[in-house]
């Protein structure tokens, strides 16, 4: 695990980690980088990203989350790098 996300998990403070791209998604074919529009369609799973130090990071996303998208800033909540981390959206980079 990179020094980054180790801090991000370890710590209390606020740990923001930017996304650099979307390595995998739950979702399959059209959908990959986007929520299905319908609600019967959509599922929580696991989305990996690549994060600005390089490293892939697993996230457990739930049904209501999009999968995240290059330049969006996320903050993890819980989760394990086996099972996956839960995170939210903490901002979108303006640089990205």
């Amino acid at each position: 695990m990179s020094s980054s996300i180790q801090h991000a998990v370890t710590q209390d403070s606020v740990g923001k980690l930017l996304v650099i791209e979307l390595v995998s998604s739950r979702y399959d074919g059209v959908t990959a980088s986007r929520r299905p529009a319908s609600w019967d369609e959509r599922r929580e799973g696991i989305d990996q990203v690549r994060l600005f130090d390089g490293s892939v990071l697993k996230l457990a996303s739930s049904p209501m989350q999009s999968p995240p998208k290059p330049g969006w800033v996320i903050v993890l909540t819980g989760g394990t790098a086996v099972e996956g981390f839960t995170w939210t959206l903490y901002g979108i980079s303006p640089t990205h």
